[in-house]
């Protein structure tokens, strides 16, 4: 988990850190991916299916807004249509028009669920866009989904009918329009996947608004069962030509991609919630903290081991004291004890001794001297001030020590 954390944190960091190169970077991939699904299926006006009209326009739209790639994107299908047919390019014109001026009302922020719910209908598996877009949207994010499943099945129907507008002539206008209008919306499969993504899309969005532990995991497993429900209903009630492993593949392959999402955006350590109250004037406050979950990346220390020929260390070399000096024979560092004791410090400061000395430590090893553990009263160096009692004459000292000792005798006792 913690290095999941980590990698989360850098690469919160490195989008920081490149967002101006990284959003341009994927509207273009967006772009170019809308046009090459819309130039494979229905790839009517060769100018357009050129590759180089289509890379010019995508890094064009790589810096413009995504709801720029949907309006280019409308434009190249109608054009594609154009050629195949101007009745079915009327009747498609009309209805991306419709579905536009919804989108653009209740949902307008919401312009990546128009392009990628069509691209994942191609792939097979759409049951991702409304677990995402449930987390990270509104409830009125179901209204751009449900346009772009209309948009793809659009799209398909043309695709699988081709032959059969095209050969139409000016004379069978209402019978081809009729046509049109009836195969999109007499589609079974795209009425069913419309109330299957828009309805789990909502579902998310409820359930993860839920001050409940763990609602967001809740919401995104409720969304996927939901789908997986409706689609079921679908195939039996129906007769829908959906394969039943691929349903299964697909949202569980959903669901997991929604959980790892739902890890990057959001991740909260439920066992730290707080609740709180407090109050002003005219409120009293209820709040449920729940902190999140998140690491602090270690800053990398670069240790320098080899440095310039400046930066080298230079031997020190000290001379040796003179025999006999006072001093050291061989340079060894010397610290003199204090004028109150001679021979060794009172304190038991540090003495390092002559490897030619006298006595002990003639290996010059480092010894520590306590006078209250020998017992001995340290000599007075020579430094010491003399003592200012008065000294005795040599004449009475001499009769003070021919003098008798005279012995006392014990009083008897009383």
């Amino acid at each position: 988990m913690t290095e999941l954390l980590l990698f989360r944190e850098r690469l919160k960091e490195f989008y920081g850190r490149f967002d101006i190169f990284i959003i341009p970077l994927l509207r273009f991939l967006l772009a170019i991916t809308a046009y090459t699904v819309i130039n494979r299926n229905i790839g009517y006006m060769e100018k357009l299916d050129s590759p180089t009209v289509v890379l010019a326009v995508s890094l064009v739209n790589a810096v413009m807004p995504v709801n720029a790639i949907v309006l280019f994107s409308g434009i190249f299908i109608v054009i594609h249509l154009y050629r195949l047919s101007i009745i079915c390019a009327g009747v498609i014109l009309l209805l991306f028009t419709l579905l536009f001026l919804l989108y653009f009302h209740f949902a307008p922020k919401d312009g990546f669920a128009v392009l990628i719910t069509p691209i994942l209908c191609t792939l097979g598996f759409p049951y991702l866009v409304p677990l995402c877009f449930g987390l990270t949207g509104t409830v009125f994010s179901a209204i751009p989904i449900a346009c772009g499943v209309i948009v793809y099945y659009s799209i398909n129907f043309v695709k699988s009918n081709s032959a059969v507008l095209q050969d139409m002539d000016i004379e069978a206008l209402s019978k081809e329009l009729k046509s049109v209008v009836d195969g999109i919306s007499g589609n079974r499969n795209m009425r069913v996947m419309i109330i299957a993504l828009g309805l789990s899309c909502i579902v998310v969005y409820l359930v993860h608004k839920l001050s409940v532990k763990y609602s967001w995991t809740i919401a995104v497993i409720l969304g996927a069962v939901t789908e997986l429900v409706i689609m079921l209903w679908g195939i039996l009630h129906y007769d829908l030509e959906i394969s039943t492993t691929g349903l299964f593949l697909g949202c569980l392959l959903s669901l997991v991609l929604a959980l790892l999402m739902q890890f990057f955006i959001l991740s909260v350590d439920y066992t730290r919630t707080e609740y709180l109250q407090f109050q002003d004037d005219e409120y009293y406050y209820y709040v449920k903290a729940v902190p999140k979950l998140s690491v602090s990346i270690p800053e990398k220390k670069v240790k320098k081991i080899s440095g310039s020929e400046e930066e080298r260390d230079i031997p020190v070399v000290r001379k040796s004291s003179p025999a006999g000096a006072g001093g050291d024979r061989d340079g060894a560092a010397v610290r003199k004890s204090s004028p109150a004791g001679s021979g060794a410090d009172r304190d038991g400061a540090v003495v390092r001794r002559n490897p030619a000395g006298s006595g002990a430590d003639r290996d010059g090893s480092v010894v520590r001297r306590n006078p209250a553990a020998t017992g001995k009263r340290p000599m007075n160096s020579g430094t010491e001030k003399e003592s200012t009692a008065p000294k005795k004459s040599p004449g009475v000292a001499r009769e003070a020590a021919e003098r008798p000792a005279v012995k006392k005798e014990a009083s008897p006792p009383k």
